[in-house]
């Protein structure tokens, strides 16, 4: 082993020693460094394409929700406006049979006779008279 700190060490000797010091230093720093620096970037880029894909993901399976929720909106609307335009048909039905002008037009009622002396009954009387 050699001694730095005695002064009679030649200077070949002192070189030798930081020479392979120096040797050992890098293999040391430099291997370990540029193995870290090579997996942390792999990583990151393994972990920026995994939040990237669950993104992805994420926002297509909310479009797609959206998506049905708007097709059945759509569907449940036209429904809506048939069963509105259905109930207007209907109702145009009803005033047309309610009509002053289909009534006195109607067969039946045509057949009736007036009466010739209308008997009115009070609310307090017996209705059945016989």
């Amino acid at each position: 082993m050699i001694n730095l700190n005695h002064p009679i060490q030649t200077h070949k000797q002192m070189s030798s020693v930081l020479a392979i010091d120096n040797n050992l230093t890098e293999k040391v720093r430099k291997s370990p460094l540029s193995y870290k620096v090579e997996v942390g970037l792999n990583s990151l880029v393994f972990v920026i394409f995994l939040l990237i894909t669950l993104l992805s993901l994420a926002y297509l399976a909310n479009s797609n929700r959206n998506a049905t929720k708007g097709y059945a909106l759509k569907t449940l609307q036209l429904e809506r406006s048939n069963l509105i335009t259905k109930n207007e048909i209907w109702d145009m039905k009803v005033a047309q049979v309610q009509a002053l002008d289909h009534l006195q037009s109607d067969p039946k009622i045509k057949k009736m006779i007036a009466a010739s002396q209308p008997l009115f009954v009070r609310g307090d009387t017996a209705i059945a008279n016989r």
